[in-house]
Order: structure tokens, then C-alpha cells, then sequence
């Protein structure tokens, strides 16, 4: 299995997307401090949406997580799964193990430790990067809390919002991954994605326009959506006083372990591609 998860790794490595993903993060990045610093000029320096050198970090991954990540996951997703059972990698890939669960497993894994260092890459980059650009402040406001925030514990809430984006995109992973073994094409891989996180954005807004006001109850209906608790979930339970922490990782390890179930008793069936 290890050398299987290797072998997967280096496969997913030796595609020319992965490597531009990568490349485009400083990029990412630049866009990012140039529309803070844009939006700063319209917020005072004690709001918690003035983005400053210590809080760039959380602010970077905040504005990026649901676009740039997710489209990523679907990509890597899209492209080792979907793309080499069409075009039938898969029967290579197939000499060097038992089984499509060993295989199922191993990609999962080369993916969600591509994001992981996707993910770190990003952090350590969004330093020097804020470091350049954006202005020097000793203390800032963070979302939820009610004092301000020194240096350190700005980046410490960063690690800790770095972490549980993490999650999130594992959980989004899982769908997706579930969504690259049934489609038939890249393209509809790609399509079914991309309108299922359209759909996750839409539905919060849905449930808020036929809502009169905000509940406990609707906001936890809103959390249902993996966009949303990326979006205001992730902020709220990281919080001062944390609140839907339980419930958010509910949702969570739920969205994972169905999707990865059924991705698995699917993908095991896969020998009509061979």
C-alpha cells in the first residue's frame, strides 16, 4: 500500500497541472494583497476587514478557499481519476496492485496530501508576501473576537484557520472524488463539479430569502452547505467564544464518510473499464 500511495504521488506529480497549480500561488497571492489594500482604504484600521501584515495570512485563504481551492480539488480529482480510467491508464496502474480498493485509497491519499501541501505552501508564501505589501499594524482585529490581536496570535489563528480549511476541502474532496468515478468524461467531471459548488453557494442565499430572520435553526440548515461553513462557519467556530464547533464537524466527517463509502464500493466495481 505504501508503495502504491508513492507511486500514486509521483503520477500525480508528473502532471503539468499540478506543477501550475503550485506556480500560480504567489500569483494567487499578489491579486489577493492588491485587493486588500484596495478594501482597506474604505474600512478603519480596528475592523476586523482591514487586512493588515498579521492577519494577511487568514484573509488571504479566506477570500481564495472557495474558488481557488475547491476548483483545485476538482482538478486534481477530475484529472486522476476520471481521466485515466477513460483513457485507460488504469490498466498500468492495475499491475502493481491487488485491488481498486487499494488503488481508491492510494489516490485519495496522493490528493489529500497534495492539498495538505498546497496548503502549507500557500501559508508560508502569504508571509513575505503580506510582509511586502500590506501595512505593519502591532495589533489587529480578528472576525468574532472582541479584543485586539497581537502579531503571534494572528498567525497561530492562522494556522489554526489553515487547519480547518483543511478539512473542508477534504470533505469537498470526498464528493468530488465520488462525483470523478461516475462521470464518464473529463468534461462532465469538471461540469458536475463545478454546478454542484455553485449549488453550495446558491443555497444559503435560498434558505435566507425565504426565511423572515436569521435562527440558530436556519443558520444550522445554511452549515449543511460545505461552502458556507467555508465561507462564515470556519470564522464562527474559531471564534472567541466558539459556537456550531460540534455540529460543524458533524457535517463534516458526515460529507467524508458517506462519499468516501460510496466512492470506494463504486470504484471497486471498476474493472468493466479495463
Amino acid at each position: 500500500m505504501k508503495a502504491l500511495f508513492i507511486s500514486e504521488l509521483e503520477r500525480l506529480w508528473s502532471k503539468k497541472s499540478t506543477w501550475l497549480i503550485f506556480i500560480a500561488i504567489p500569483l494567487v497571492l499578489y491579486a489577493s494583497s492588491k485587493y486588500y489594500l484596495s478594501h482597506n482604504l474604505s474600512v478603519p484600521e480596528i475592523s476586523p476587514e482591514f487586512t493588515s501584515f498579521a492577519n494577511f495570512p487568514s484573509a488571504a485563504i479566506q477570500e481564495q478557499l472557495i474558488l481557488f481551492f475547491n476548483i483545485v480539488v476538482v482538478l486534481l480529482l477530475v484529472l486522476s481519476v476520471t481521466e485515466e480510467y477513460r483513457s485507460g491508464q488504469i490498466r498500468m496502474v492495475m499491475i502493481r496492485t491487488r485491488s481498486f480498493t487499494q488503488l481508491f485509497f492510494a489516490k485519495f491519499l496522493a490528493v489529500s496530501t497534495t492539498i495538505l501541501l498546497l496548503l502549507i505552501t500557500y501559508y508560508l508564501l502569504s508571509i513575505p508576501i503580506g510582509y511586502i505589501f500590506m501595512p505593519k499594524l502591532e495589533k489587529v482585529q480578528i472576525f468574532y473576537y472582541n479584543g485586539l490581536s497581537t502579531i503571534k496570535e494572528s498567525f497561530l489563528y492562522g494556522i489554526r484557520y489553515y487547519a480547518m480549511s483543511y478539512l473542508t476541502l477534504i470533505a469537498m474532496a470526498s464528493i468530488v472524488m465520488f462525483i470523478a468515478v461516475i462521470s464518464k468524461t473529463v468534461t462532465a467531471g469538471v461540469g458536475i463539479s463545478v454546478a454542484f459548488l455553485l449549488a453550495s453557494m446558491i443555497y444559503p442565499q435560498i434558505l435566507l430569502i425565504f426565511s423572515q430572520n436569521m435562527t440558530e435553526s436556519l443558520f444550522k440548515f445554511q452549515l449543511l452547505s460545505l461552502t458556507h461553513i467555508q465561507h462564515m462557519g470556519i470564522a464562527i467556530m474559531l471564534g472567541e467564544h466558539p459556537t456550531f464547533v460540534l455540529y460543524g464537524f458533524i457535517v463534516l466527517i458526515a460529507y467524508t464518510l458517506i462519499f468516501t463509502i460510496l466512492s470506494s464500493a463504486i470504484f471497486a466495481k471498476s474493472d468493466r473499464y479495463i
